[in-house]
């Protein structure tokens, strides 16, 4: 079966600079049963802080304590192509579903470049890949075509995530190739979904599971305009104020606010959510639970 779903991308909790992994298993339970996994060790996860034997270990536990028939997609994003291969294997090894990566980072990239940094992982691995097609991160702007060339050349690369918000691009990659599209940003996720992407690789979800679900199923059954307005009651005031720029640590602050984490700590240089821009996230996150409590309190809507 093809790679699907709601996959949010997760933040890595951690404790007297540690991972918590008490904290992650309490993400887990807020998670399940409503989504259809998670992809750990994005961006949103701190890969880039973490290291090698960090990310093994984050791998296995999640694979041993994530329920039966939830996927996991790790992030392999890293600037060492062999340390990729070996956190590529090492998922393959324990189960994990699939990699998600980005285009090489820091170097100006030609096509060239990343075409052969691609081709390198996918004869090195059986692992499924997503590209993360993030060129505001990675400074690598990719047209459709350029994809369509690196997604021919690499047999193990099965889908895309769409951070660029040249949308249309979701089209060009449904219409020209059998290939599956995640939206991977909280900021164009309504109209990501309306142009029938195959999942969802943002925040938006590890925060209000049940209510966007209830959003993808609207849409599956063809009804935009209830979709658009439960998505619009119980998640876009929401993504309207805690980010871009500051959402990990905004994800954070809330999570250990909600009793999920019990730190809000991020590593270097990421700075912790301001006592301020918490005030902001909680009265966003308070506007959707408030509308929830109304909807469920609706004679009307219960009918």
């Amino acid at each position: 079966m093809k790679l699907k779903g709601s996959l949010p991308v997760i933040p890595t909790p951690f404790y007297n600079c540690k991972i918590d992994f008490d904290s992650l298993l309490r993400l887990f339970d807020h998670l399940f049963p409503e989504l259809d996994g998670y992809t750990l060790g994005g961006s949103t996860g701190e890969s880039v802080s973490l290291s090698l034997e960090e990310r093994r270990e984050l791998m296995k536990f999640a694979v041993e304590n994530t329920p039966t028939g939830k996927t996991i997609v790790a992030g392999l994003t890293h600037t060492n192509l062999q340390e990729i291969i070996a956190l590529a294997r090492h998922a393959s090894e324990l189960g994990i579903r699939a990699g998600l990566l980005p285009c090489p980072y820091y170097f100006p990239n030609s096509l060239d470049m990343v075409l052969e940094f691609f081709k390198a992982l996918d004869r090195a691995t059986d692992l499924e890949i997503v590209l993360y097609d993030n060129p505001l991160y990675t400074k690598t702007w990719l047209r459709a075509e350029e994809l369509f060339t690196i997604l021919d050349a690499c047999p193990h690369m099965t889908g895309v995530k769409m951070t660029d918000h040249d949308l249309n691009k979701i089209t060009a990659l449904k219409e020209n190739r059998n290939v599956v599209v995640f939206s991977g940003d909280d900021v164009v996720a309504f109209r990501s979904l309306l142009l029938g992407v195959d999942g969802s690789m943002i925040i938006a979800p590890s925060v209000f599971p049940a209510a966007y679900q209830s959003v993808v199923r609207l849409l599956g059954q063809g009804n935009q305009a209830d979709a658009l307005r439960e998505f619009s009651d119980h998640i876009l005031p929401f993504i309207h104020l805690f980010g871009p720029g500051d959402e990990i640590s905004n994800t954070k602050a809330l999570f250990k606010e909600l009793g999920i984490f019990r730190s809000d700590e991020a590593r270097l240089p990421l700075l912790p959510c301001t006592p301020e821009r918490l005030r902001e996230v909680m009265l966003a996150y308070e506007q959707c639970m408030s509308n929830s409590d109304t909807r469920a309190r609706s004679p009307a809507i219960q009918a």
